[in-house]
């Protein structure tokens, strides 16, 4: 078995921890001079869950440092989403502080997401001959999946959990792994507000995907098409393209990781 490096998404992992112990009532997750706790508390509670589970050799956590490139690509990107609750604010920073404390080596890059961080060391340390598995509640981490790279993704409460292989990969979504940012440039992502091609849903994405394997394989092929679909994608070629950039995950960033820092 090669040695196991075990990657922990900090804000992705803090979120769904905060969400289930709150459940609509974070006002009983407060220390006695009033500090909320629930996003800490739920933090290390799957922090150590990890450790005891999977006996890494190597650890580390990534935390995204705020706006991106995606942001300037489309300035409406996750536009949508509802804004961090103010009581977890805070906590981001005390979960930081907990990772340092513990000695775990906190990944950060100005400009990129905490994905882009993992994945550019995920895929550094498969090409080393590692074992990787990535800890995350973002189902578009599910690209970077390969025979050495797994990511685990929590199920209904925190102590359900899923790893996903490439195999597991395909059962889910209908595609390969390196297919799951096509699939996203054509049905879009509403979490992340990536538009795709208006009109064109996951089954018909995860059809053309399996005919024509590729984007540019779709783009192709557009004369093999019905009218009413060939139309749609012409019309949202643009927004196919510009929504796979926003979706592809950054692997080959200068990351600065230390695999003895880790162990």
């Amino acid at each position: 078995m090669p040695p196991l490096l075990c990657l922990i998404d900090g804000h992705a992992l803090a979120y769904r921890a905060y969400f289930a112990l709150t459940r609509g009532n974070a006002e009983r997750w407060r220390t006695s001079t009033g500090e909320p706790t629930a996003g800490v508390y739920g933090f290390i509670s799957v922090l150590l869950r990890i450790l005891q589970a999977e006996y890494p050799e190597y650890l580390a956590v990534a935390f995204d440092t705020g706006k991106t490139f995606r942001d300037d690509l489309y300035p409406e990107y996750k536009a949508t989403r509802a804004k961090m609750p103010e009581d977890l604010r805070p906590q981001i920073e005390r979960i930081r502080q907990v990772v340092d404390a513990f000695g775990i080596p906190r990944l950060e890059m100005e400009g990129y997401e905490a994905d882009d961080v993992l994945g550019s060391v995920a895929r550094r340390a498969a090409e080393d001959g590692m074992g990787v598995k990535i800890f995350t509640g973002d189902r578009d981490l599910l690209q970077l999946v390969t025979e050495r790279i797994i990511v685990n993704l929590p199920g209904r409460s925190l102590s359900e959990a899923k790893d996903y292989t490439p195999p597991d990969v395909e059962a889910y979504l209908g595609v390969r792994p390196d297919q799951v940012v096509d699939l996203k440039a054509l049905m879009g992502d509403s979490s992340d507000n990536i538009p795709g091609v208006p009109g064109v849903g996951p089954k018909t994405a995860v059809k053309l995907l399996k005919a024509y394997d590729t984007l540019e394989g779709v783009y192709a092929h557009l004369d093999e098409l019905k009218p009413g679909l060939r139309k749609k994608l012409e019309a949202g070629r643009e927004s196919a393209f510009l929504s796979r950039d926003l979706a592809r995950i950054v692997t080959d960033l200068a990351v600065p990781f230390d695999a003895q820092a880790a162990r």
